[in-house]
């Protein structure tokens, strides 16, 4: 586990400047400020987990946030993030911040939010479950069509198995059924036998561009041109898989209740019906949570115009009760 502390000058980058533009930000920021506004001026120092620091938007949010209020200055952040590269990028954008102590940088999965806590006392999180748009946009990353890259689409390139390796392992079935339940893809049973079709012919796709080939060429001509792109389900689908990323969201959901103290919020972006249920599903559980919006708010059309990867996200927020 790679563990760094950051800087003050969150607007500055030094390094990669970043292309994620952060999604229903204020809201966000507004819900997860709150507790820390009804604690004393003496309290003792609290934290707020992002964990997933991705572009930094949020954590960039989170920080002036805190350093515009007297009231909070003396809470800290920590953020994580699986993928190496966006903490690498932190480091520069965040340097004064992390070496007064503001903030502490994380190399970890989410699913390991308690390990990483160590007894802190956390007051406020947030998960982001979509992929920044720096990820998206490193052909090197695999996990868009938008550009000729490896087939690889791992968050963190250090363990587990690329795409190309889990499609060339995988069952036609296990294939049609990933498709369908996590990319909701109408055409599944079409695009696994294509994709496995190629696989007996021993031309696997290596590239994203070549996997995209393949599903376009495998649905009817007639959805071959609709809103969103022909593969981008099937994209989608394979990166959840790859990612192992309902795994680590029941990993994180399961540690809510240990990680936050009573009084707390919890705010989570979720992409997919699935992953957006299982949220849902753990905010119910009234023993331990109360949800603070009945249904996730959503982007509105100004944001979705500036952002048009906002159009999917739910956001819903939940505060923690004692156990009744």
């Amino acid at each position: 586990m790679l563990r760094l502390l950051l800087n003050d000058d969150f607007l500055l980058i030094l390094g990669m400047p970043t292309l994620h533009v952060p999604i229903l930000k204020q809201p966000i920021v507004d819900a997860l400020i709150y507790p820390f506004l009804q604690l004393s001026k003496d309290a003792q120092t609290h934290w707020l987990i992002d964990c997933t620091l991705g572009g930094g938007g949020h954590t960039a949010a989170f920080l002036d946030a805190f350093q515009k209020n007297p009231q909070l200055g003396h809470h800290k952040i920590l953020a994580m993030d699986r993928d190496l590269s966006a903490i690498q990028n932190a480091q520069s954008r965040f340097q004064s911040a992390i070496e007064q102590g503001h903030l502490e940088l994380v190399h970890a999965r989410f699913g390991d939010l308690l390990n990483v806590l160590e007894n802190r006392p956390v007051l406020a999180l947030m998960a982001d479950l979509g992929f920044s748009s720096d990820q998206l946009g490193d052909a090197n990353r695999g996990l868009s069509f938008q550009a000729e890259g490896p087939l690889d689409m791992r968050l963190d390139l250090s363990q587990g198995m690329s795409c190309r390796d889990f499609l060339a392992r995988v069952t036609e079935k296990e294939l049609e059924n990933i498709l369908r339940e996590l990319g909701e893809e109408r055409f599944s049973r079409r695009i696994a036998s294509a994709i496995i079709d190629q696989r007996g012919r021993g031309q696997l796709p290596a590239t994203t561009q070549q996997l995209a080939e393949i599903v376009i060429r495998a649905i009817p001509s007639s959805a071959r041109h609709g809103r969103i792109h022909a593969a981008t389900r099937t994209f989608q689908a394979l990166r959840i898989a790859v990612n192992d990323e309902l795994s680590e969201l029941d990993a994180l959901l399961e540690g809510l209740t240990a990680a936050v103290q009573p009084q707390g919020r919890i705010a989570i972006l979720s992409f997919h019906s699935l992953e957006d249920r299982k949220v849902k599903q753990q905010f119910k559980k009234r023993d331990f949570f109360s949800a603070l919006t009945k249904k996730p708010v959503q982007a509105d059309e100004i944001e979705i115009q500036l952002n048009p990867r906002s159009r999917s996200a739910k956001l819903r927020i939940a505060e923690r009760r004692d156990r009744c």
